[in-house]
């Protein structure tokens, strides 16, 4: 089982990547970049698999999480417009290309825009767990940015 420890070392060991560092170029959420989004999300899927008893393998439960939005580019500026719908297919291809992601690796990004991408729902219990993971910080992170916003506004 994963202790706080290990989740540092494996995280430090991706930041220590150029081309995991190149998400810390591109903003997710509010003021969040990619690459600390990505973290938050890979630090609550663990808790919910220990907490829920959920049985699912840590390493690739981490390793999805960590490139769940493995896609490279400015979403804000790039693109057709539909990023929520391409993007978990093109992290997932960047995954399997730059970190040999393993099949189960890949369908957990795939499906972790569910229920926006309709058609593709999670099957695994991993799969489920990021799906919520994800959600839950990126309401977490555009709240938080809803409330900057509105306290610069406030400030005059």
């Amino acid at each position: 089982m994963w202790n706080d420890e290990r989740l540092l070392n494996r995280i430090e060991e991706f930041r220590a990547d150029l081309r995991i560092q190149k998400m810390d170029e591109f903003i997710q959420h509010g003021r969040t970049t990619t690459l600390q989004h990505v973290i938050r999300v890979a630090a609550l899927a663990l808790w919910f698999n220990k907490v829920l008893r959920a049985g699912v393998n840590e390493d690739d439960l981490f390793l999805a999480a960590i490139l769940h939005d493995y896609y490279l580019y400015d979403w804000h500026t790039f693109g057709d417009k539909l990023h929520g719908y391409h993007h978990p297919y093109i992290a997932a291809q960047n995954a399997a290309r730059d970190f040999n992601a393993s099949h189960a690796v890949q369908r957990m990004i795939e499906t972790h825009m569910w229920p926006l991408n309709i058609r593709d729902i999670p099957r695994s219990r991993g799969a489920w767990i990021l799906t919520l993971s994800d959600k839950v910080i990126s309401t977490q992170e555009t709240v938080a940015g809803l409330f900057v916003a509105r306290n610069r506004l406030a400030e005059g």
